[in-house]
């Protein structure tokens, strides 16, 4: 029987009816045909598709023929990397922090960091102000004094090394971003993965001459090339920037065991059957 012709007597229970009448209306909805590739409107779409592609495919190019040539961009590679080694080999943490799209950006690192066996965490922008600001170490030293009948034996310096900060922002002026900042102490190193070229246009960075700068420009500006400036190709510029962060670290500290490394720490999934 056709849904229309559904019948709908007096004496049914009200639920039934309800359910009936609900069926007839969307019986009625004529339904919608399926696009083809040949239709005008499917045609604009998969074009913009293609140029949304195309256009983050540009901004990578874009950013590695920067760290291929660029003197600030290659320094301040190296630079993080050296910083992040010695931080994860004297027993320091990296602390990741970031809002909005480029919150889930800094989130991503960590989690690939950690895979990698680099000393890494989520740092809040919100929650570090309200007291998750502690989980930032700072250096201390550690100085053992032994008497020994009737001279002093001094024993070996303990040093726990500072831990780090990396922060995500595009424009390098995000507000609790700034906030975060003006609250970590100047003996913590400061890295800003950010659009900037140069850390004197980095607000972050204005009381941090000592701080590194990870360049993660684009090519052109989101609402000039898609019409909205919603994160796009600089979330992708971040992201692709953070991984090459992670993995050349994990050269750095591992070397020739990274892969060994990561096969331990995921055992899990996919990824892990493979390793088994």
């Amino acid at each position: 029987m056709a849904v229309s012709a559904l019948p709908i007597s007096p004496d049914m229970a009200p639920q039934e009816k309800a359910i009936r009448r609900c069926k007839r209306k969307r019986s009625e909805v004529p339904i919608t045909p399926p696009a083809t590739i040949d239709d005008p409107e499917s045609a604009r779409m998969l074009e913009r598709a293609v140029y949304i592609l195309s256009t983050e495919a540009t901004a990578l190019s874009y950013v590695t023929r920067l760290y291929q040539t660029d003197p600030t961009a290659r320094s301040g590679l190296l630079n993080a990397v050296e910083c992040i080694a010695k931080v994860t080999e004297a027993g320091g943490k990296l602390l990741v922090c970031g809002v909005g799209k480029s919150g889930y950006i800094a989130q991503k690192i960590v989690a690939t960091m950690k895979s990698l066996g680099i000393a890494t965490s989520w740092l809040h922008a919100g929650e570090a102000v309200h007291g998750d600001l502690g989980d930032i170490r700072a250096v201390r030293f550690i100085l053992d004094v032994v008497v020994v009948v009737v001279y002093l034996q001094m024993a070996d310096f303990v040093w726990a090394q500072n831990d780090a900060v990396l922060f995500i922002t595009f424009s390098g002026k995000t507000p609790e971003l700034m906030n975060v900042s003006s609250h970590v102490p100047f003996n913590i190193p400061i890295i800003a993965l950010t659009s900037h070229m140069e850390a004197s246009g980095c607000l972050l960075l204005a009381d941090r001459p000592d701080a590194i700068l990870l360049p993660a420009p684009i090519h052109e500006s989101e609402e000039s090339t898609f019409g909205v400036s919603a994160p796009t190709t600089s979330t992708t510029v971040a992201m692709a920037v953070g991984d090459m962060l992670a993995l050349t670290t994990a050269d750095r500290i591992h070397q020739d065991e990274a892969g060994a490394v990561f096969r331990k720490n995921h055992p899990g999934g996919a990824i892990g059957m493979m390793n088994r």
